[in-house]
């Protein structure tokens, strides 16, 4: 896969052991709490989502026997109501999605040729997030308040006046698992884009890079809505907000909004992945390369922009105009079109190629088969009049488990049964998985084809339980019995792989003559990935001769176990994957799990409304990021002190060549999605609400403007301070005292901004209990209020940088990260501006 320059020497025995010294992972028990690196953390990822989903799994066969005749008592209607809110809850946010950005770390950096992720710290604080969020929400069993409010917690249900404690729960365990899902989001937009092995082109990359990368930005303009209302929620169940209040302006229809702008995107975000995984599997086990691939890569990005406008997909019943249910059917039913795409084209590579009878391929078939029938489904509830009819009964339960369980699990099987050997260096049984698979798939269609039949014959979802009179027990109780053989199926299918680690055949690197990156890497993967980086010069590098381009070998040749001093990958330029820079790979850490740790905790202190508990999750939050950028810079400075990568490749460099770029720019998204959907709310609640103050204003139109200028400030002086200094790795610092003036510059400006925007408020006469739009104006305040200390952050990150390197480069790129955020910052403050001074007077 690699040539080697001959003006760039092999590397020496002792070369080579300090490279793998470098790369060690930590032993013991350090490793299960320290360890950044990227494999470790995507098989946790896989593995706690694996738990819970089984956990998941026994919630729904015990809700299956309640179910399974008419008017049983085995569970108790509140039990029923609480293992449903779980279930759901469970499924959609404990299992899917990250077991997916877990599958995503794992596989993404072997595909690219990458050697880790690009903030491997951050990586692993996204997977104790997840994990203590998982942990809160199953807590409540142990405290007797188990959410039971469903897992969609619809208003006013979910509300102060019908829900306890338990919702609270809920409500933070929900936004810690998003917090790690939209962080997570963000690695894969980074890898993908600055990361390819030299040569590897946009046109170049595997389906399954492609798909991660719709999907991360799908995460972040979908999931960055849900967290506001989640904190929308719990802000009128605890101090007293109006959003959702409709005698004080609010309106419960906003939470639906908010909820299915996050929710429909997120089918897709699970049904894309799965169906990358089948772009896979079918192509090498039917030893033919993937028919029509610039045409899947154009459904796969034409699904994910489609599936953020179909939200209101949901809500046909809620008493929409008959244009808006017009629009949305249509688009609803366009978007079938783009998954028939990626269907035409799996079809005419198994007929194309030799397909083999792999279990991978098994699960595949079985994938078409299942997605197809629930895609017809889809077209059918699409339709508003079905849809009117069929809302709320067992035929939406029996379309979405065949969209989801046939989109995303059966896929996410064959991946499992196909990258086995690559995680493990061993072969599952085949006999074995066979069998586990037919137990699946047939338990799979003997539970949820009858719900058509029961949801059409009037069976309402959301009940525990039906009267005889509806004549469904039968269907109901052969629901019941493929449940379990559905269960029996996929505990076998553990069984089968965990089996193989002690007693599978050992695989060799590539036991499937698979065409992409991940199989030139040893089986499992060794610390470094590649201590050799790859070239590519085509689609299916390992079936195509390896390309001839002397600038991509020089690369090669000068990362070629090295360096030996630091962790580093190249980085290369985002469309053609050119050689650029030296990425800076994270060493283990405590650090995430300490800083994620505090975030528990200040969640548990709130629950517990104790001032100490919240006060001490403060300072562990604030120490765990002080080590960590502590840490970061340490590494960079050991990195600095050496020649560039090969003599060539320096370490870091200014704009786009810098991971750090990418990061600060994909927060600034995430700051401007969430701003934005809180004016969204603002507007809407203005349109729909009964009651709203007529053109009413903020009112402070001075605060305003000298907020707005302060963070202009911010900017040019962090922008002013970047631009000085020198880049080369021998150059004598030339710019300390210009720095840390721009920083002090910065820092003075940032604070400004911050206590003008606190003085908004302080100054408005607004009650943030006496109308919708006080409550609106006090988060978009608290919105700018929190974008601007994260603007003060950074900036003290580029003080630790200027204090703690003697070159000029480091300073630079992080005074160039702290501008990009400053931007973001007023991005933030003008949406909130024109939400409370320009829409209040715009909008009758």
């Amino acid at each position: 896969m690699t040539t080697t320059d001959h003006q760039q020497p092999a590397p020496t025995a002792e070369e080579r052991a300090r490279f793998e010294e470098v790369w060690a992972r930590p032993h013991g028990w350090r490793r299960a709490f320290t360890s950044v690196q990227h494999k470790s953390v995507g098989t946790r990822y896989m593995v706690t989502a694996f738990v819970f989903f089984f956990v998941g799994g026994l919630q729904a066969l015990l809700m299956r026997v309640q179910l399974a005749q008419p008017e049983q008592q085995v569970l108790s209607a509140q039990t029923y109501n609480e293992l449903f809110t779980m279930h759901g809850t469970t499924m959609m946010f404990l299992f899917a999605v990250p077991f997916l950005e877990g599958l995503a770390a794992y596989l993404l950096p072997l595909m690219l040729g990458a050697r880790d992720m690009p903030f491997a710290r951050y990586n692993t604080f996204n997977y104790w997030c997840y994990l203590l969020a998982g942990i809160i929400l199953y807590g409540s069993f142990l405290v007797g308040m188990v959410p039971d409010a469903g897992w969609f917690a619809y208003v006013p249900l979910s509300g102060p006046e019908f829900a306890d404690k338990a919702m609270d729960i809920w409500l933070f365990g929900l936004a810690l698992a998003e917090l790690a899902a939209i962080g997570a989001a963000i690695e894969i937009i980074v890898v993908v884009l600055g990361m390819r092995a030299p040569g590897m082109s946009l046109d170049r990359m595997p389906i399954f890079a492609w798909t991660m990368l719709c999907v991360a930005a799908m995460i972040i303009l979908a999931f960055v809505p849900l967290l506001v209302g989640s904190l929308l929620l719990e802000l009128d169940r605890n101090i007293g907000t109006a959003f959702f209040e409709t005698d004080r302006g609010g309106d419960p229809l906003l939470w639906q909004h908010l909820f299915w702008i996050f929710g429909h995107p997120e089918v897709y975000v699970m049904f894309l992945p799965g169906a990358a995984i089948i772009s896979h599997v079918i192509p090498v086990h039917s030893r033919h390369r993937l028919v029509g691939y610039p045409f899947v890569v154009a459904a796969v990005v034409v699904t994910a922009i489609m599936s953020l406008g179909l939200w209101v997909h949901h809500m046909y019943t809620t008493g929409l105009p008959p244009v808006t249910l017009s629009f949305f059917t249509a688009a609803s039913m366009s978007i079938s079109v783009a998954s028939g795409v990626q269907v035409v084209a799996w079809l005419v590579t198994l007929w194309s190629g030799r397909p083999r009878p792999t279990v991978p391929m098994l699960f595949a078939l079985g994938f078409l088969f299942t997605f197809v029938a629930g895609g017809i489904t889809g077209v059918m509830v699409a339709s508003a009049p079905f849809d009117a009819q069929a809302h709320d009964t067992y035929f939406v339960v029996a379309h979405f488990h065949y969209v989801l369980i046939g989109g995303m699990l059966f896929p996410v099987l064959a991946g499992l049964f196909h990258w086995w050997p690559k995680f493990t260096g061993r072969i599952p049984s085949a006999r074995l998985g066979k069998v586990s698979f037919w137990l699946a798939f047939v338990g799979f269609h003997l539970t949820f084809f009858p719900m058509h039949l029961t949801g059409l014959w009037g069976m309402p979802r959301r009940v525990f339980t039906y009267d005889a009179g509806l004549g469904v027990g039968l269907l109901n109780l052969l629901s019941t019995i493929g449940a379990f053989v559905f269960a029996t199926g996929l505990v076998l299918t553990a069984i089968t792989l965990l089996g193989a680690l002690r007693r599978g055949e050992r695989s060799g690197p590539n036991p499937w003559g698979a065409d992409t990156l991940e199989w030139v890497a040893d089986s499992p993967p060794s610390s470094s990935n590649f201590p050799q980086i790859p070239v590519v010069g085509s689609r299916a590098p390992l079936w195509d001769p390896q390309p001839d381009d002397p600038e991509l070998d020089r690369m090669a040749a000068a990362f070629d176990h090295a360096p030996q001093n630091v962790r580093a990958t190249p980085f290369t330029t985002a469309l053609n994957a050119r050689p650029s820079t030296a990425a800076v790979q994270a060493s283990p850490s405590i650090w995430p799990l300490l800083t994620a740790g505090g975030l528990a905790l200040a969640a548990v202190g709130l629950l517990l409304e104790s001032g100490w508990v919240v006060g001490a999750s403060v300072v562990l939050i604030v120490a765990g990021l002080v080590a960590w950028e502590l840490q970061n810079e340490c590494e960079l400075g050991a990195a600095e002190a050496k020649e560039p990568v090969g003599g060539e490749y320096p370490v870091e460099a200014p704009g786009p060549r810098s991971p750090g770029w990418w990061g600060a720019t994909m927060a600034t998204v995430v700051l401007v999605v969430a701003v934005t959907t809180v004016a969204f709310c603002m507007l809407f609640l203005q349109v729909n609400a009964p009651v709203w103050p007529d053109g009413a204003t903020l009112g402070t139109p001075w605060l305003s403007a000298g907020t707005g200028l302060a963070l202009l400030v911010a900017i040019a002086a962090s922008w002013w301070g970047s631009r000085q200094g020198q880049l080369e790795h021998d150059a004598e610092p030339v710019a300390r005292t210009t720095h840390l003036a721009a920083i002090w510059a910065t820092t003075v400006a940032g604070t400004v901004a911050l206590a003008l925007a606190v003085a908004q408020w302080s100054t408005g006469g607004l009650d943030h209990t006496a109308h919708a739009y006080d409550s609106g104006v006090l988060m978009l305040v608290g919105t700018l209020t929190l974008a601007t200390l994260l603007g003060l952050g950074i900036t003290v990150s580029a003080l630790v940088a200027r204090l703690t390197h003697t070159r000029d480069v480091r300073p630079r790129i992080m005074l160039q990260n702290a501008a990009v955020l400053w931007t973001g910052v007023l991005l933030v403050w003008a949406v909130a501006w024109a939400a409370t001074d320009l829409l209040p007077t715009a909008v009758v």
